[in-house]
């Protein structure tokens, strides 16, 4: 069979292709829409996580990092697939299903290359959650339990990613850890803006936030900055916090006054909210997996913002437009200052250039369409 080197099987959990939903899902169909706009014909290979009741106890008593994830015959069923597609490409969606890409290695078609769709590494954000429950207990983090799992994580990493041809990343931090792994081409995509601008209709002191608020980086974020606003004074802010689930947003609204919690929200109903905002705050202090994908959104919608340094990673950022902030004490100032309306309507046309500035979806997907022609070739010798 002659292989289509622009056809392409896109292997993904089925959760992560559900509509709505949060980073996974968004960044699950941006990459979708990429490779599309880079002019693959994709067909999906949806699969469930393996939940049944032995794996369910071999992950309680035998934890292993990435295993127990795939069926059981999953690269048997990427073989079936293949065997009746003339696809030249295996898109594996997110870095949980590095063992299929192990498995697969020496069993595949010749004329079939394998790309990883990285959304980050599970280690970077298990070492950033160790860290933060470490010190919420008031203890250091690095117990043997945390050390050896992080090792035993790392180790798998670094075997996965040596299995694949290309490995796409969100972030510059993501794209030097790859390399560091021993990945043979990482290729960072840069995050890209398409969405339309809002009809803006602010009120005076609201300030936005959207997160999913299990998230160790979320969470941090979060209370350092609102503990920096209160320390130095919220006055009429208020920070309109949008997120699950809803015990963690009942319990900061119940730390900080100034805090609206509205839950989780549908994105017509985010939308309307968004327009009421003077700006969009995102507080990340730590360099976790992937990027904050949230981000494109506000940016799109030609809001302001006041980002963290570690919040923009994957951006292409012009601080003389929006200044990045280094520490909660900073973001605190800068936020404070853009909840006041007049401040925030003299920086609207600025973030509005940040964001035309952006690259959009078609040249995002141009440089992944030369980074597989890149590796196709280089496949074929």
């Amino acid at each position: 069979m002659s292989r289509n080197p622009r056809k392409a099987l896109f292997s993904s959990a089925s959760y992560a292709l559900t509509p709505g939903g949060g980073g996974v899902q968004r960044c699950t169909r941006e990459y979708l829409e990429v490779a599309r706009l880079a002019g693959f014909e994709v067909e999906l290979l949806p699969y469930d996580v393996d939940q049944s009741f032995g794996t369910k106890v071999r992950r309680r008593l035998f934890r292993r990092p990435y295993h127990d994830f795939l069926p059981k015959r999953a690269a048997d069923d990427c073989l079936r697939a293949l065997e009746a597609s003339d696809a030249g490409w295996l898109f594996l969606n997110q870095v949980e299903p590095g063992p299929l890409a192990v498995a697969l290695a020496g069993r595949l078609p010749p004329d079939v290359r394998v790309a990883m769709l990285s959304h980050g590494l599970d280690s970077s954000d298990f070492a950033h959650y160790a860290r933060f429950q470490a010190e919420q207990k008031g203890r250091n983090p690095g117990s043997v339990r945390e050390s050896w799992w992080l090792g035993r994580q790392l180790f798998e990493e670094m075997r996965h990613h040596r299995a694949f041809d290309v490995t796409f990343c969100l972030s510059e931090t993501d794209l030097w850890i790859a390399r560091w792994l021993g990945a043979r081409d990482v290729v960072l995509l840069p995050r890209a803006v398409d969405f339309a601008p809002l009809e803006w209709s602010p009120v005076d002191g609201r300030v936005g936030h959207v997160a999913t608020l299990v998230h160790a980086p979320n969470l941090e974020g979060l209370i350092l900055l609102c503990g920096e606003i209160a320390r130095q004074g919220a006055g009429k802010l208020r920070l309109r916090l949008i997120g699950s689930p809803r015990e963690k947003g009942a319990w900061l609204a119940a730390q900080y006054p100034f805090i609206d919690y509205l839950g989780p929200l549908s994105d017509e109903e985010m939308t309307r909210e968004a327009a009421t905002w003077c700006c969009f705050t995102n507080p990340i202090f730590c360099y976790a997996r992937g990027c904050s994908t949230k981000l494109a959104v506000p940016l799109g919608w030609r809001l302001p913002v006041t980002s963290s340094r570690a919040g923009a990673r994957g951006y292409r950022w012009d601080e003389e437009l929006s200044p990045l902030c280094d520490t909660p004490a900073e973001l605190a100032r800068e936020t404070l200052r853009l909840s006041d309306l007049r401040e925030a309507t003299k920086a609207r046309p600025l973030c509005s250039r940040l964001a035309d500035a952006s690259p959009d979806m078609a040249a995002v997907a141009e440089r992944f369409r030369d980074a597989l022609d890149r590796a196709d070739r280089r496949g074929r010798g």
